[in-house]
């Protein structure tokens, strides 16, 4: 016996009418979180870029985590056609998370969009948009890319008789994250519950996620492409994956300094890993925190006053701090919550 048998709720909705498709990248939608590629493939990182830094990178580099499809419409439904080059399944990040679509209408989550097993590579998907529109009979939407998986193509069906236009611009602009796998998302349960996510939605502005899980070694190459972006905000969240404290002291100052050259009014917030006395040891973290800290004072002490630090420790709060990760290491939905509670006043 089927589950969707037993519970109807489990059932995968699919198109109630007749539907006009739609590329992703077709105007008046905004695609935003990837690289301009001539090939038009989905990469955070431009071909030049992914040329010359390690294969790991380049590999992860098209993982979608942080990729936003954005656009208005009075469509009463829309329908996703996505194709993926293949679905890894993961012990401890589901799906709908690692390789599916989440939809929000305004702020409110309107559904999900993801493989059913390891052989959906390509699926048909919709998501009913019941929220209510504005005095225009329109609604905001916005598309998550997958956190942690490749994207081959994206189509979206909308009501054959409905209207498209653009999105409203961001209330402020692009900020721009660095850091590992907790950066880039893992382990959420979908794309929009990411704390990076979370706070693009909540404060409003054009994200641009550059986690590298397991891989934010403070590369040479990636800290020059990341001074070249113009941005509002840059978050630097990269010490747990240093595989040293020699490392991490000889990469994150400069940094800083790469960016603060070629982005003076940008402003930067350093932050700690969240899991302190969860994964790492109290002593471990205090000595990755020091080194930190120690740039974040440089620059102070230099005269920049748009410069924040975060002591990660602070990110799950004080209570049930396991209970924010699924195998001590990864946020859980819960974690990523409260990551984005902390973050986003200093934001």
């Amino acid at each position: 016996m089927n589950i969707t048998e037993v519970d109807k709720n489990f059932a995968v909705s699919e198109s109630s009418g007749e539907k006009v498709f739609l590329d992703c990248r077709t105007d008046p939608m905004e695609l935003t979180g990837l690289a301009d590629r001539a090939d038009g493939s989905f990469s955070r990182l431009p071909q030049e870029i992914e040329d010359v830094v390690r294969a790991e990178l380049k590999w992860l580099a098209r993982q979608t985590s942080g990729a936003r499809l954005r656009f208005r419409t009075d469509s009463r439904e829309i329908t996703l056609r996505a194709k993926l080059p293949s679905v890894m399944l993961m012990r401890h990040m589901p799906l709908t998370g690692s390789s599916g679509f989440d939809v929000y209408a305004g702020r409110k989550l309107a559904g999900i969009c993801a493989p059913v097993d390891l052989n959906s590579t390509t699926f048909e998907q919709s998501v009913k948009l019941d929220s209510a529109p504005d005095k225009g009979g329109m609604r905001d939407v916005t598309v998550n890319f997958p956190l942690y998986n490749f994207v081959d193509s994206l189509e979206v069906g909308f009501d054959h008789d409905s209207t498209l236009e653009p999105p409203h611009a961001t209330r402020y602009g692009r900020v721009v994250f660095y850091g590992s796998s907790i950066t880039q998302g893992g382990v959420a349960s979908r794309p929009g519950t990411n704390y990076a996510n979370l706070l693009a939605k909540n404060l409003d502005f054009e994200l641009y996620n550059l986690g590298f899980s397991g891989n934010a070694f403070g590369d040479e190459p990636i800290a020059d492409y990341i001074a070249s972006l113009p941005m509002k905000v840059f978050v630097m969240d990269y010490d747990f994956n240093a595989r040293s404290l020699e490392e991490l002291e000889a990469t994150h100052l400069p940094m800083y300094l790469k960016l603060r050259e070629k982005q003076p009014e940008a402003g930067v917030i350093f932050i700690t890993n969240p899991v302190a006395g969860v994964y790492l040891s109290l002593e471990s973290a205090a000595r990755r925190n020091a080194i930190v800290l120690k740039t974040y004072e440089y620059a102070v002490s230099h005269g920049d006053e748009r410069v924040r630090y975060i002591d990660g420790a602070s990110l799950f709060g004080e209570d049930e701090r396991d209970t924010c990760t699924t195998d001590r290491s990864h946020p859980n939905d819960l974690g990523f919550f409260r990551m984005a509670r902390r973050v986003e006043p200093v934001l």
